[in-house]
């Protein structure tokens, strides 16, 4: 496999854990419990957190895709 490919991949990837964080928005706010809410804070910090290490690494890789 090469790396463009692995990167179209990790696209599908990216799109689909924000299609998650979508649904789970839309969960979260038709629905009035605090548990749910704070379970959604974790998930979002997760993410947030998940989302900057593939920046990291789509900052290290294209460079390497350009050569």
């Amino acid at each position: 496999m090469n790396a463009s490919h692995e990167m179209n991949h990790l696209s599908d990837y990216v799109a689909l854990a924000i299609a998650i964080h979508g649904v789970a928005l839309v969960v979260v706010n038709m629905t009035p419990t605090p548990k749910d809410n704070k379970a959604l804070n974790d998930y979002t910090r997760l993410l947030v957190k998940f989302y900057r290490v593939i920046e990291v690494a789509a900052g290290i890789i294209s460079p390497k895709v350009k050569r």
